[in-house]
């Protein structure tokens, strides 16, 4: 019986359709992956605010504090700006990888080995942030100020945590707080408010209507959005726009100084606990 070999024309056909239907599928598997990792950090984000929900159940109500103030170390010697909110939350997690984003991962060993490694890497630089500014205020730069749950007018409308970056120096490395949009035109020439930036223009805002374009310490281009966690304790992916409601962020421009957005209508502004703005 004569057997019947494939062609070279026939392999090449097939060749094609292989690579044909490869480059349709690689970038569906690549956005399934993306939105895999993007669902695990929204977890992450909804558990740590679950545990900070639960602190403040233990601690009369405490929203956990940004930073718990200075401390003595084993010498006597006061320690400013001791313990971040990661610290305080730990018993209720007891897990520092859920620190990590895992959109980014731990390629560059951002996160370290060695017994204090988890000191200067999750207490300082965890990949989400809380909204410091209004949640855990850091008065004079040099200690935490408490608030607490129920001063939450809207407490489903109000950013708890996000994910978050070093401002604009490395985004490979998150930052433990994260800045409110039009926030920097009032804590700027504030007396006692605390703001953090990294001393590059705009860092400490956000802006999006010029060339430089900031989501200070929040988006990390996500598609222009980040994974959100509320007061309430729930989590969802909000773009930037919609973070940035209540402000001119779409068309606010940095120039010479760390300007940027604006707050310009308090009603829809997400980033409030109650009524307060420090003005």
């Amino acid at each position: 019986m004569k057997r019947r070999a494939f062609t070279l024309i026939e392999l090449l056909v097939v060749i094609a359709i292989i690579a044909i239907l490869a480059a349709i599928l690689f970038p569906v598997f690549a956005q399934a992956k993306a939105s895999a990792k993007r669902t695990s950090s929204l977890s992450n984000i909804k558990q740590i605010s679950l545990a900070a929900i639960m602190y403040g159940a233990d601690y009369d109500d405490g929203i956990p504090l940004f930073l718990n103030g200075p401390r003595l170390n084993m010498y006597g010697t006061v320690l400013p700006r001791a313990d971040s909110w990661v610290w305080e939350v730990q018993p209720y997690i007891k897990s520092l990888q859920l620190m990590i984003d895992p959109q980014r991962g731990d390629a560059s060993n951002i996160f370290g080995s060695g017994p204090n490694a988890w000191y200067g890497n999750q207490n300082r630089f965890p990949m989400y942030g809380i909204n410091y500014l209004f949640l855990a205020p850091f008065p004079d730069c040099d200690r935490g100020e408490s608030r607490v749950f129920t001063q939450a007018a809207e407490p489903a409308q109000t950013v708890f945590f996000t994910e978050s970056k070093r401002f604009t120096v490395d985004a490979s490395r998150g930052f433990f707080g994260a800045n409110a949009p039009g926030m920097w035109p009032i804590i700027a020439p504030h007396p006692t408010m605390c703001i953090f930036w990294d001393g590059n223009p705009g860092s400490g805002n956000w802006s999006m209507g010029g060339p430089t374009k900031i989501t200070s310490s929040v988006s990390i281009a996500y598609n222009s959005g980040a994974n959100v966690a509320w007061v309430d304790g729930h989590a969802a992916y909000q773009k930037d726009s919609a973070l940035a409601k209540g402000t001119d962020y779409a068309t606010a421009i940095v120039g010479g100084d760390n300007d940027g957005a604006v707050i310009t209508d308090r009603s829809v502004y997400l980033w409030n606990l109650d009524s307060q703005f420090y003005d």
